[in-house]
């Protein structure tokens, strides 16, 4: 009696462990640079781009002024990791609830370097706010 007590838990617990989601993540990690890029904020209509160097970006106005230019690699002063040459293989929205504490993530964008290191853009001035790496 004891051991079907013990193998019916133990099939309830394997059970639980299966019916649980998981999400697999997807790095930026060494991914190769896919040249220039473009990001364009669908509420401000301002286009960030990243340059040909992958390591500056810029903002222009959707009236076709330039608002700033950054290197938010050098302006973090962000050590080298992973890769002597590191570049932003992603730019686009953040993601809801990743944002500094009283801030709106509608005010930032995204970016993640081939390091692994990603980060916030405020959107008004450049500022980059450093997340982590992996």
């Amino acid at each position: 009696m004891r051991a079907a007590r013990v193998l019916i838990i133990l099939l309830f617990v394997l059970c639980l462990g299966t019916a649980q989601e998981t999400t697999t993540y997807i790095g930026h990690y060494l991914e190769p640079f896919p040249g220039p890029q473009v990001y364009k904020d669908p509420n401000s209509g301002t286009v960030f781009y990243v340059e040909t160097d992958g390591r500056h970006v810029a903002a222009i106005s959707g009236k076709g002024k330039l608002l700033w230019s950054k290197d938010p690699f050098k302006d973090a002063h962000l050590p080298f990791y992973r890769t002597e040459k590191p570049q932003i293989v992603y730019i686009g929205p953040a993601p809801k609830g990743v944002h500094p504490p009283g801030e709106e993530s509608n005010k930032f964008v995204s970016i993640a370097f081939n390091s692994s290191q990603s980060g916030l853009l405020r959107m008004s001035n450049g500022d980059f706010e450093f997340l982590g790496q992996d």
